[in-house]
């Protein structure tokens, strides 16, 4: 692992559900790669379940897809979609939130579903960037993701952007942790 991305021409790009459906099997391929390594440690299980709802996904209101790509090379990925009304997102937190503040509208709240950038391509922002893309065009007044516990550096990275943890949440099943912490983001960002 470097801490510096190889050098070269980055695109950063957002696509619709038929581009996404078309990416599934890239995605699905990066998503492994990153959590197959510590401290996610990932195992088969979680990598077909995660293959097997990525492509239900696409249908989602709001549904986004961020991509970084390297030439042909596809090095980082985010994805998710708008919080429906009627969600279940808030309900069974370790610390209950309030109820205007677990009030959805179906435009509200964006979910971060899944996101990472390969290892050899961390510390030169491309991760902010996928971050800021995904979220600046999604619409919505706040953003919301989970994020496993032991998982130091990563919620190191979400703290620094401005989320903040709002509760915990025990995950059934416990694919790919039994615990997540649930941030929330209430500053999104700017388009670039």
């Amino acid at each position: 692992m470097t801490d510096t991305a190889p050098t070269g021409k980055l695109t950063i790009e957002t696509h619709g559900r038929r581009e996404a459906l078309a990416l599934a099997g890239t995605i699905c391929d990066l998503y492994e790669a990153v959590f197959s390594l510590p401290p996610f440690d990932g195992n088969a299980a979680e990598f077909a379940n995660q293959r097997s709802y990525f492509p239900r996904l696409v249908d989602r209101p709001g549904f986004r897809l961020t991509t970084a790509r390297s030439g042909a090379e596809f090095v980082g990925f985010g994805y998710g979609h708008l919080l429906p009304a009627d969600t279940r997102w808030w309900s069974a937190l370790a610390d209950p939130v309030g109820e205007e503040f677990a009030a959805e509208t179906g435009s509200r709240t964006f979910v971060v579903i899944d996101y990472g950038v390969l290892p050899d391509w961390r510390g030169a922002g491309i991760g902010h960037r996928i971050h800021d893309e995904l979220l600046s065009g999604s619409g919505a007044e706040r953003a919301t993701l989970s994020v496993q516990p032991k998982a130091v550096r990563t919620r190191e990275v979400y703290r620094r952007w401005g989320w903040r943890k709002v509760s915990e949440k025990l995950m059934d099943p416990p694919i790919p942790a039994p615990v997540f912490e649930i941030l929330v983001l209430e500053e999104m960002p700017e388009a670039r």
